[in-house]
């Protein structure tokens, strides 16, 4: 029974069958264009970096509001290539990783960091959520060398386990951090993004 509900939701889900009606790869394109339009993320960004990017919906709305500037994706996944989005395959936590993306950008630094990233679900709440704040920690610890000083990072987050000490740590990492949930977010999930800006120096 709540399978055929799972997937009568899908089908009737207006922003499922609009991106499928305009090409867009994934739904969660219109939560990157609604995180947009209330914060203004793209605006001055020259090198951005899309974590966890498979199948590509955010690189390829990013793609279009910077397009002089750079837009680096990275995930373990293999991604269909995207026009003017350089994709490198591997994981962010790895050094070699880091170092190949800073390479491509003459080892400056990002203007914004953007993750739609969520790890395979297991079925177990408690795994899942500790294995995607394992993940989140690494974005973050990657945010605090990666980012220019009044850089951004947006990212999705689950409340839930986890997500109280994952608050604290922004906090201390960033100076102004706001929490959105876009109208396109199904509303029965438990994810919100973080919208973080301005590194703190200790």
């Amino acid at each position: 029974m709540s399978n055929r509900h799972w997937r009568k939701s899908q089908s009737d889900d207006f922003f499922l069958k609009n991106s499928k009606q305009k090409g867009y790869r994934s739904r969660s394109v219109y939560k990157l264009s609604e995180i947009d339009r209330k914060f203004k993320i793209f605006k001055n960004v020259t090198n951005l970096i899309d974590i966890g990017s498979c199948p590509g919906g955010w690189s390829e709305y990013a793609i279009k509001k910077i397009p002089s500037g750079k837009l680096l994706a990275v995930d373990i996944n293999e991604m269909e290539p995207i026009d003017g989005v350089m994709f490198i395959r591997g994981d962010i936590e790895e050094q070699t990783i880091q170092d190949k993306l800073f390479n491509e950008i003459n080892n400056e630094k990002f203007d914004l960091i953007i993750s739609d990233m969520s790890p395979n679900k297991t079925g177990n709440k408690v795994s899942d959520q500790y294995k995607f704040y394992n993940i989140a920690d690494s974005i973050l610890e990657f945010s605090q060398n990666g980012l220019m000083s009044k850089g951004m990072m947006v990212m999705k987050v689950f409340i839930g386990l986890g997500f109280e000490e994952f608050k604290s740590d922004l906090k201390e990492g960033f100076e102004i951090v706001n929490y959105f949930k876009p109208k396109s977010s199904r509303k029965e999930s438990r994810e919100t993004y973080v919208i973080a800006k301005n590194i703190r120096y200790n």
